[in-house]
């Protein structure tokens, strides 16, 4: 278990000679987060809920991952020597439950991956038909050539990666701003309160399906379900915002990992909720369910012409791309992370001569190429693979929360580490927050996680024999056993068509 110092706060920064600055933890942490979702919020978000829930339910997930972000900036100042969500479950709560973080988010990283691909493929689409349409074999060629580039560009180093990523942010928030400058021009207010709860959709479609131009329209339902319905789009978009805390051990100064992950959280959030509510100004919820998919390229091009969407997909490419790179160095950060903390095998820690985890790139890339493939079996992908990313990732958020929850329980602790009750409060929240969220959302979605798990549990039982330690207390024995019995159910589940993937 990594020991914390009785006084953190005396503990001098080592200056680094190479690392990486402010800008560029700020960079990792919007390029990271900004992806695909925000191209297609206005069409999911759409389809979970009319603006009034929608706006309701950004207010609850903003200000709980502001209090994600506080919390991760706050555990980098008191806790300075552990790295990352990983390291802080493992100091909390042993080696089996820092396994459980570490594998959690490694799977929330490569599977995020696989979402970006598909994506890739839907915006490509826009500018060659064949591409466009449900995902085929000239899509999962594509995806494969990409995955394999970006393992290879991140072997050659992180740190000249994590240059072009800045780059890259850059280059993917010009056509963001120039979509919600277009939406602010053309918005209506009386297009917005139009069906602001929904109301008058639930009246006109009741429990029966209406299809307009092959789309299939429901009701939003009640406000409760309409707000529960947006958690996961939703908590998507934030999914790579605690890059900064990852990848804390390379930057140049330590101090510079919270004030990375307050304010690249701030911006995200400001950036979402302006491209996701905006539209229901200028379309109306049945209208954005219908424009297609990613709906931002389709929109824009409808406010200013057809060069318009060509704009926006290009610089959706361009995002996709810079957020792929983005979680290929987290991922392999991860795994190697974990084999670092003895959590997995000690060949998953070894650096090349760039200082990259060769092996941990190129088991990521192998599992990237394996899911895009089931990818084919899936009717809604991208919705599928995210949902599937946002389940497994708030399993580590959680138990970082938790860590900052346990240092501060008691008036002795927060004395000795510099931690204040509103500190507490603040992660007491967010564990609340990701819980309840999480489960009224997707607990199916955590329940197919375990099936991961299996393999991960294996790498684990090895790495506890290299170190001649004993895997599991009975506590950790009965958690290993119960992740094991719901993978069995879920795989029999799959395999006798009692359960399905989306």
């Amino acid at each position: 278990m990594s020991h914390v110092p009785d006084h953190p706060d005396t503990v001098p920064e080592t200056p680094r000679k190479k690392g990486i600055n402010l800008l560029g933890l700020i960079a990792l942490v919007i390029s990271s987060s900004i992806g695909s979702g925000v191209f297609a919020l206005s069409t999911d978000i759409s389809a979970a809920a009319a603006p009034g829930p929608a706006i309701i339910a950004w207010l609850i997930t903003g200000v709980g991952f502001m209090g994600l972000a506080t919390t991760l900036g706050r555990l980098s100042i008191v806790a300075p020597d552990l790295d990352g969500v990983v390291a802080y479950a493992r100091a909390g709560f042993g080696r089996f439950i820092g396994f459980v973080s570490g594998w959690g988010y490694w799977l929330s990283i490569w599977i995020g991956n696989v979402a970006f691909g598909v994506m890739l493929v839907s915006a490509i689409g826009y500018f060659y038909p064949p591409f466009a349409g449900q995902l085929g074999i000239p899509g999962i060629a594509l995806i494969s050539v990409v995955n394999w580039l970006m393992v290879l560009l991140v072997n050659r180093g992180v740190e000249k990666a994590s240059v072009l990523n800045a780059i890259v942010m850059v280059c993917k928030l010009v056509p963001i701003f120039a979509f919600i400058a277009a939406m602010l021009f053309v918005f209506s207010f009386d297009v917005f309160t139009a069906d602001f709860w929904g109301n008058l959709a639930n009246n006109l479609y009741g429990e029966s399906v209406a299809t307009i131009d092959g789309t299939a329209i429901r009701a939003p339902g009640p406000l409760s379900t309409q707000i529960v319905n947006c958690f996961m789009v939703m908590m998507w978009t934030f999914v790579g915002m605690e890059g900064a805390s990852v990848l804390g051990h390379r930057a140049e100064r330590k101090s510079d990992v919270s004030r990375a992950t307050i304010l690249g959280c701030t911006a995200l959030v400001i950036i979402y909720v302006a491209a996701s509510i905006l539209p229901y100004g200028y379309l109306t919820r049945e209208e954005l369910m219908t424009i297609g998919a990613p709906s931002m390229p389709y929109i824009f091009e409808s406010v200013v012409g057809p060069w318009g969407g060509a704009f926006i997909s290009g610089g959706l490419i361009i995002s996709i791309l810079g957020a792929w790179l983005s979680f290929t160095i987290l991922s392999a950060e991860a795994m190697c992370g974990m084999a670092q903390m003895k959590l997995l095998p000690g060949f998953f820690s070894h650096l090349n001569t760039y200082s990259a985890p060769t092996a941990c790139l190129f088991t990521t890339g192998a599992m990237i190429q394996i899911l895009s493939i089931i990818m084919l079996f899936s009717q809604e992908a991208y919705q599928f693979a995210y949902s599937l990313c946002t389940a497994s990732i708030a399993i580590s958020w959680t138990l970082a929360a938790a860590y900052m929850v346990k240092l501060g329980w008691t008036k002795a602790s927060r004395e000795r580490r510099g931690i204040t009750v509103p500190d507490l409060l603040v992660a007491l929240f967010t564990c609340i927050f990701l819980v309840v969220a999480v489960v009224v959302a997707g607990v199916e979605l955590l329940m197919l996680c375990c099936i991961a798990y299996v393999p991960g549990i294996a790498f684990y039982v090895m790495s506890s024999r290299e170190q001649k330690e004993r895997a599991f207390s009975k506590p950790e024995l009965l958690a290993a056993v119960g992740i094991l019995a719901v993978a069995i159910v879920m795989l029999v589940g799959i395999l006798g068509h009692f359960t399905s993937l989306p």
